[in-house]
């Protein structure tokens, strides 16, 4: 199983992210953290180097007298192609991750149970895979719970403590299946985070256990 080290994606995750392995969501979350952190900067460039000199070793392939036009066409309906416009400079909210905001369908905050509020990200949603954004209070969290599957969360602002280490911004919080953990707030502002969900929570509580179970995901 990939882990996380010192706050940042690891080698592995890395390496998925720099060479579209990894789920779209995934990827967006690395660039996003290789955006805030100049130390997951480098290595990401690295990695995107790597496998660079990769494709220049491969066999070369016989093009189609079209392929210049097809290439230049799929880029032209490239979803970041179109939506540069959307991008603005914004000192808590990474690039690639404005361009997500703008190309979903829902923008509004929506409340959860525990007083944070979401925005799921539909355009970087699959089968298996959710990523949503958070705004969580001072003092306010989620309530205890366990993972399906692994989550990652990117801190924007502010920070929260899980009761193992405490994450602020440009800090990546890897959750494992066998991880029960308490998130909360721990800073003076609001702590928005960027989170990926290979899996479904599973709190603890056995109420909320029951309501998740008769009424869907309720964190």
């Amino acid at each position: 199983m990939k882990q996380f080290n010192s706050h940042t994606l690891d080698d592995g995750w890395m390496l998925d992210a720099a060479s579209g392995a990894a789920p779209r969501a995934v990827r967006v979350l690395a660039a996003c953290q290789s955006a805030i952190r100049a130390d997951v900067h480098a290595r990401y460039n690295a990695a995107e180097t790597a496998f660079g000199a990769l494709l220049e070793t491969s066999p070369t392939a016989t093009l189609s007298s079209n392929a210049l036009d097809a290439v230049l066409s799929r880029i032209s309906d490239e979803p970041e192609a179109r939506d540069v416009d959307a991008v603005r400079h914004d000192p808590v909210m990474p690039a690639a991750l404005q361009r997500e905001i703008h190309r979903s369908l829902h923008k509004t905050w929506r409340r959860r149970i525990g007083g944070h509020s979401e925005i799921v990200l539909d355009s970087l949603s699959e089968p298996g895979v959710k990523a949503r954004l958070l705004s969580i209070p001072p003092g306010k969290g989620a309530p205890e719970h366990g993972h399906e599957g692994e989550e990652i969360t990117l801190v924007l602002s502010g920070s929260f403590h899980d009761g193992r280490d405490r994450f602020a911004r440009g800090d990546a919080c890897h959750a494992g299946p066998n991880l029960v953990h308490t998130p909360r707030v721990d800073s003076e502002e609001t702590c928005i985070c960027f989170a990926v969900e290979l899996g479904e929570l599973k709190p603890t509580h056995p109420a909320l256990a029951w309501a998740s179970r008769v009424f869907g995901p309720i964190m």
